[in-house]
């Protein structure tokens, strides 16, 4: 899935994404300066009896930089 951003879209594959939480850590990092996954543009959430284990979601703060697909170690995120 697509999900426009001010850059680049981001596309998610969330059959791909393991919960790591990489993307939100990195993001956080680059917005914030610390590690804080509730402060970064990009969530990931675990769901409970979903057709996939986890949601991804993208907030109107994300700017497409693309940290997040560069930091995802299972290819669940791209540009």
């Amino acid at each position: 899935m697509a999900t426009r951003t001010r850059g680049r879209p981001l596309i998610t594959d969330v059959t791909k994404c393991f919960g790591c939480l990489n993307c939100e850590l990195q993001c956080s990092l680059r917005f914030e300066k610390a590690f804080s996954p509730p402060r970064s543009a990009i969530q990931v959430r675990r769901l409970v009896g979903g057709a996939t284990e986890y949601a991804i979601s993208v907030t109107e703060k994300c700017d497409g930089c693309g940290i997040c697909v560069r930091f995802c170690p299972y290819s669940a995120l791209a540009q």
